[in-house]
């Protein structure tokens, strides 16, 4: 009977329901401080971010649970980043040693891995690598919370922001996230290593050392895609950042490349912060919207259109201006069956994210377009920086941002 069901309809009914489940048990009572009522809304908005490593809140997170609300929202954002048929699957493997072609096919879908024939080795990898850098980033963190909190405490919170960041979720149980370590050269070191290494990809990272141990001759099309497009929307984004927001916080030059170069790692999918948001230019807020809503690379923990999609449809549009009949990359053809998946996929995000952006604004008059804009696109791509206008939303604008956060995490190609 499972198996009659469809690979991406499973994802989606496996993601809902973790969801569901997550809600119910963030409102019981041990989850949350007894004098904070917690609608199931709330609860519903916040697991959702959480499953979908968004970041959004209609609540403070900080105040408003306890800490066994906290582990059950660090499990959904492990949950959410891996997937839940990937755990399961591993599960499975370490009790029954084999999995059949249906999982094999399910897991290949959840990892946007195009083999099944490997699933097995590329599955104990991505669990490998997930936990390394969480251990390795917690132990970091961890050395710099010590000096501010008690054992316990800055463990917990170590291994909570390493998680989190890993898997771009974006959520903090501080209640600013991390403006209260701004200028930490330290601690915004750690958190952007592991935002960049959790967008970059599984197969990128893989390839990556295999190829630095000599075993691989060349990394393929895809992780060059990855390694390449990442570096520049990161020097771009921090030039554009510190440009155009050069009164930041910060009297010196290096404390705003600290600021820039941070929100700059941040807006592929993360959604951490060091400074509010509320008072950014509208110039920025538009080049903010752009960079969230190509997201991170594929078989990443991040979403958004993805950067492999981006630089298809740049290398399709140059090889249509200089009339050649091929796409080609590092003297190695691109189908152009390829491009018109990508064509398609954007051109699908765009319609959604601007039909979405006409219906909150006709709801919301009261609030500036270009912030609802970026509410709208943060949840689309599932980064979950805000300007601070999400709690403020009436009740349906928030159901629409709920749906697009769970849209934004399992593909629109998948829906």
């Amino acid at each position: 009977m499972l198996k009659r069901i469809s690979p991406y309809t499973l994802i989606m009914l496996s993601f809902f329901a973790l969801i569901v489940l997550g809600a119910l048990l963030l409102m019981m009572p041990f989850a949350h401080i007894a004098e904070k009522d917690l609608s199931f809304l709330e609860a519903f908005f916040t697991a959702t971010s959480a499953v979908t490593v968004t970041g959004l809140s209609v609540i403070n997170i900080g105040a408003t649970f306890t800490i066994w609300g906290k582990l059950i929202l660090l499990v959904l954002i492990q949950f959410g980043g891996l997937g839940v048929l990937t755990i399961s699957s591993v599960l499975v493997l370490l009790i029954a040693k084999r999995i059949g072609f249906y999982t094999k096919r399910l897991v290949a879908e959840g990892l946007n891995h195009n083999k099944t024939y490997d699933i097995y080795a590329i599955t104990k990898r991505v669990v490998l690598i997930t936990l390394l850098f969480e251990a390795v980033g917690a132990l970091f963190l961890f050395c710099s919370f010590i000096q501010d909190y008690s054992f316990a405490q800055a463990l917990f919170m170590a291994v909570f922001h390493s998680v989190s960041a890993f898997c771009h979720a974006g959520i903090s149980s501080f209640s600013n996230s991390f403006e209260g370590y701004t200028y930490n050269i330290f601690v915004n070191g750690v958190i952007a290593l592991l935002i960049i290494f959790g967008g970059l990809g599984f197969t990128t990272i893989i390839q990556s050392y295999e190829y630095l141990r000599k075993k691989r001759r060349r990394l393929d099309i895809n992780s060059q895609f990855s390694i390449i497009t990442t570096i520049i929307l990161l020097l771009a984004g921090t030039f554009l950042f510190f440009t155009l927001e050069y009164t930041l916080y910060g009297k010196s030059t290096f404390n705003r490349l600290l600021i820039s170069f941070f929100h700059s790692v941040s807006l592929r999918t993360a959604g951490f912060d060091t400074i509010p948001l509320e008072h950014l230019s509208s110039a920025t807020i538009l080049f903010c919207v752009t960079f969230m809503f190509i997201g991170a690379s594929p078989n990443s923990t991040g979403s958004g259109v993805k950067t492999t999609t981006i630089g298809i449809l740049f290398l399709g549009i140059k090889t249509a201006l200089f009339n050649k009949n091929y796409i080609e990359f590092s003297k190695r053809r691109i189908s152009w069956k390829l491009f018109n998946k990508a064509s398609a996929l954007v051109f699908i995000a765009m319609m959604y994210v601007l039909t979405m952006t006409i219906v909150l604004t006709a709801l919301e008059p009261n609030i500036e377009f270009t912030k609802i804009a970026f509410e709208l696109i943060s949840a689309f791509s599932t980064c979950g920086l805000s300007t601070g206008i999400t709690p403020e939303l009436c009740t349906f604008s928030k159901l629409i941002l709920i749906f697009t956060m769970f849209i934004g995490r399992v593909g629109p190609l998948t829906i």
